[in-house]
């Protein structure tokens, strides 16, 4: 997947709320410049899942993942303890390249 595959993934993971038909839509992109008897990859559907997994993980979700508390990961990461609340109580939404930046910093999102 290049950066510029990765990035319109990233970006429409954002457009969906069902994961399965996020991934059939993406796979059957013109993007990846497949033919029509082209076989999708066993790579690409696991590489979406993935990345539509990260997108749509709350703050609450990384550091439980990650075997964290939300205090914790505020400490870790030197974010305000209030705004780690807010985030975690949905009265502020946590920007998606914050939580992509967590996740990376945690060894949660996939690098290849």
């Amino acid at each position: 997947m290049t950066d510029r595959q990765r990035i319109i993934c990233t970006s429409e993971a954002q457009n969906y709320t069902d994961r399965e038909a996020y991934i059939s839509d993406l796979a059957l992109s013109s993007m990846w410049g497949d033919g029509p008897e082209d076989e999708i990859p066993q790579d690409r559907l696991a590489q979406l899942g993935r990345i539509y997994d990260a997108v749509h993980r709350s703050v609450k979700d990384i550091a439980a993942e990650a075997g964290i508390s939300a205090r914790e990961m505020a400490i870790r990461f030197c974010i305000p303890q209030r705004t780690m609340e807010n985030w975690c109580m949905g009265v502020n939404k946590c920007p998606l390249y914050t939580r992509l930046l967590l996740q990376q910093a945690m060894g949660l999102l996939p690098t290849e």
